[in-house]
């Protein structure tokens, strides 16, 4: 919350935030009392940056559905949908099933089996692609996108969107939450890193464009030659539901 502002708008804000602030402290202390054991273990009480919560996070117990419970009880509807991957809803009878069925002949060989072989032609099928890899997260995922990109056009530098997050790998932690004072203006957004740790040297391999400006990326892409790819979040809607979707787009 900004503590500074002293406009009647900024106090009644300020206002608002304090007493619900305290409603949910009052009714989520499993999840005070969790946070307080986790942060022992955890970096921050949890087990990635993005859960990170203020004044804690709020613990989950359970999920069946669309719905998902707290540590505290409560219920809520379930809109994130770990990040898209729980389509069908959690604990789906179909899922369990499966899990229960290929468990029991073994979980992980690093090795190839028939299953992926299997999946890799269905999804071939499904989606129309000449051939798929798997990855284990986003991160992996983009890293190894960015990887072919300038394997294949013997460039290295790369274009993203600014304020999103593509991973948290060294080339695309730039420009993901960027401060006022060091954002820059819109024309040519600064590819600023979000984290400690990123050697100085990437800084002029990653550019910055703003969302959803044609003309402004367009510009960037007269402008230099020597781009490896694009990193962008497309946008969509099917039926009443909207959608986001990665990809990497080589120039």
């Amino acid at each position: 919350m900004t503590t500074g502002g002293t406009d009647p708008l900024s106090t009644r804000a300020r206002e608002i935030a304090e007493v619900e602030l305290g409603r949910l402290v009052d009714s989520t202390p499993v999840s005070h009392a969790l946070f307080e054991r986790a942060r022992r273990s955890m970096p921050f009480g949890v087990a990635s940056s993005f859960q990170i919560g203020d004044p804690y996070p709020i613990y989950l117990r359970e999920g069946r559905g669309a719905r998902v419970w707290d540590v505290d009880g409560h219920e809520f509807v379930d809109t994130h949908g770990g990040f898209g991957s729980m389509v069908v809803g959690h604990a789906h009878p179909k899922i369990i099933e499966a899990i229960e069925r290929a468990i029991r002949t073994g979980s992980h060989f690093a090795v190839p089996t028939e299953d992926s072989v299997l999946f890799a032609e269905e999804l071939c099928r499904r989606f129309n692609l000449e051939q798929v890899r798997f990855a284990n997260s986003g991160t992996e995922a983009t890293m190894s996108a960015i990887r072919i990109a300038r394997a294949a056009t013997g460039r290295d530098d790369i274009v993203k969107i600014e304020g999103s997050y593509h991973g948290h790998h060294d080339a695309v932690m730039f420009s993901v939450v960027p401060n006022a004072d060091l954002m820059g203006g819109r024309e040519q957004p600064a590819s600023e890193p979000t984290s400690l740790g990123i050697p100085k040297y990437l800084r002029g391999h990653t550019h910055a464009v703003p969302f959803n400006d044609l003309e402004v990326l367009s510009k960037l892409l007269a402008e230099r030659g020597d781009l490896a790819g694009a990193r962008a979040e497309g946008v969509g809607r099917a039926g009443r539901h909207s959608f986001t979707m990665t990809c990497l787009i080589s120039v």
